[in-house]
């Protein structure tokens, strides 16, 4: 892809922000300073099925706390959540909480209101995911190198319950930074929200790499944003629809992303 053709591209994805990364590639001649990290699927585990744990957790926080002031029974919850689950991953979870509550008759300014967003958000602290395997090993190995790690994800979770649920899993220790789509109101493969995360450890987008399993959020936002991209492939289509971003390094698992570091010629320790 041309350079022409990459500047074109990225000022598409920012809809005209002047800001413009130029394009990088494992062979470039920037040290590397960060990892960026996707979080669901890549360092962390999904859960199968239409509704996963810890959204039953948050609903469930939901209807006890509204339950206080007048019955409410959890299919009419459900069944609310599922008309406006699309946009969970792009608005803050309080206020994703407070239209739940809204939509049940519960108006913003009712104290009970407040008290059962607040159980809603609160509700994951305690979740426990299932860590993906080979996680931290490479986050040890990342973080003895003395580079920067950051997670910037697509998720529903504020950054702070992101960072409940790290902790919960023994993740939280190596993690500089985190940035969650329902904070920011922007979702990768924007290249907005991979700036901000980088910004905050002071690292330029040519000294970062960044790990996912999605060809078009994780892949395409961070070349976007002039980050060098790893594909962690869980399946050939995923491969397929990379395959002419330029110089892409695919993994079938994170044990190979340190031998993929290792080899980056521009790796060194700070």
């Amino acid at each position: 892809m041309s350079s022409r053709s990459c500047n074109f591209l990225r000022r598409v994805a920012i809809n005209g922000n002047s800001t413009l990364r130029g394009c990088r590639s494992f062979g470039g001649e920037k040290v590397i300073k960060a990892v960026s990290l996707d979080l669901w699927g890549t360092i962390i585990e999904n859960e199968k099925g239409p509704l996963e744990s810890y959204t039953l957790m948050k609903l469930e926080a939901l209807r006890y706390s509204l339950s206080k002031y007048r019955s409410i029974e959890i299919d009419d919850l459900l069944r609310t959540y599922m008309k406006i689950m699309r946009y969970k991953d792009t608005i803050p979870p309080r206020l994703f909480a407070r239209i739940l509550a809204l939509l049940q008759g519960f108006e913003p300014s009712n104290p009970v209101t407040e008290e059962a967003v607040r159980a809603y958000e609160e509700a994951v602290y305690a979740y426990k995911p299932k860590v993906m395997e080979g996680a931290q090993i490479l986050l040890e190995y990342v973080k003895k190198r003395g580079l920067k790690v950051v997670v910037v994800s697509n998720t529903s979770f504020s950054a702070k319950a992101i960072a409940k649920i790290l902790e919960n899993s023994g993740l939280l220790q190596y993690i500089d930074y985190i940035v969650s789509s329902a904070d920011t109101e922007v979702v990768k493969p924007n290249p907005r929200i991979f700036y901000a995360a980088l910004k905050a450890v002071n690292v330029e987008p040519s000294e970062a790499v960044h790990l996912g399993d999605s060809c078009v959020r994780d892949v395409i936002g961070a070349y976007l944003a002039g980050i060098k991209p790893i594909l962690l492939a869980r399946s050939e289509e995923a491969i397929e629809l990379c395959r002419q971003i330029p110089e892409l390094r695919v993994v079938k698992s994170l044990e190979e992303v340190v031998k993929v570091l290792e080899e980056a010629s521009s790796l060194r320790t700070r």
